[in-house]
C-alpha cells in the first residue's frame, strides 16, 4: 500500500472523475436510449389522451342508449393484420337521437357480439364530423381501462429508458448496479402493462 492510498480503497469501484468526458461510444449509447425514451414517453402520453381521457370526456357529454350491431368488415391490412370496422344502429334512451349504419368507435368492443345483438352505448353527433358511438357496458368500460393501462405502460417504458440513458453517465459502483436492477425490473413491468393493456383493450393481437 502506498503512503497516499486510503485503507480499504483497494479493489473498490471508483466513480468517474468529476468533469471526465464520456467516450464516443458512451455518448452514442446514451443518445440512442434518450431518443427512444422521448419517443416512448410522448407516444404513451399521446395514447393516454386520445384513447382514454378524450373518450371519457366525450362519453360524459354523449347520450346514453343502445347500439345494435349489424356487421363487422375486414379491409386492408397492416403489420398486425387486416383492419376491422363494425357498424350498427344507435337509439338514445330518450328517443331523441337515432343513428343508422354508424361505425362503432372502437371495433374491438364488438368482440363476441353477433349481428343483431345489442349493448349499452353512448353516442355523440357533433355539428361537424361523423357521429361517435362508444360501448359503455362492463365490457366497454373494461376495454377502455385496459387501453389506458397500455398507454401508461408505454409512457413508463419511456421513463425507464430515460433512466438507462442517465445510468450510462454514471461511473461504476454499487449505486449504478442498483439503479440498473431497478430499471430492468421497471422495464419488464412497463412492457407487460403495454402489451397486455393494448392487446386486451385494443385487440392488436386478436
Amino acid at each position: 500500500m502506498s503512503g497516499t492510498e486510503l485503507p480499504g480503497a483497494q479493489g473498490q469501484a471508483q466513480p468517474r472523475a468529476a468533469g471526465r468526458p464520456l467516450s464516443s461510444a458512451q455518448r452514442k449509447k446514451a443518445g440512442i436510449a434518450a431518443f427512444f425514451a422521448v419517443l416512448a414517453l410522448v407516444s404513451g402520453v399521446g395514447l393516454l389522451k386520445t384513447d382514454y381521457l378524450d373518450v371519457k370526456s366525450v362519453v360524459e357529454e354523449a347520450k346514453p342508449g343502445v347500439f345494435t350491431l349489424d356487421r363487422c368488415e375486414h379491409s386492408g391490412g397492416t403489420d398486425q393484420g387486416p383492419s376491422t370496422f363494425c357498424y350498427g344502429d344507435f337509439r338514445s334512451s330518450d328517443g331523441e337521437l337515432e343513428l343508422t349504419d354508424v361505425p362503432l368507435k372502437e371495433s374491438h368492443d364488438a368482440e363476441g357480439t353477433e349481428a343483431g345483438e345489442a349493448f349499452p352505448a353512448h353516442a355523440l353527433r357533433p355539428d361537424v364530423g361523423p357521429a361517435e358511438v362508444f360501448r359503455t357496458d362492463d365490457q366497454g368500460e373494461s376495454d377502455l381501462a385496459m387501453r389506458g393501462i397500455g398507454a401508461l405502460g408505454l409512457a413508463l417504458l419511456g421513463v425507464m429508458l430515460g433512466g438507462f440513458a442517465g445510468r450510462m453517465m454514471m461511473g461504476p459502483g454499487p449505486a449504478r448496479s442498483r439503479l440498473g436492477a431497478w430499471l430492468g425490473f421497471g422495464t419488464v413491468v412497463s412492457l407487460l402493462l403495454w402489451l397486455i393493456g393494448r392487446g386486451t383493450g385494443g385487440g392488436f393481437w386478436a
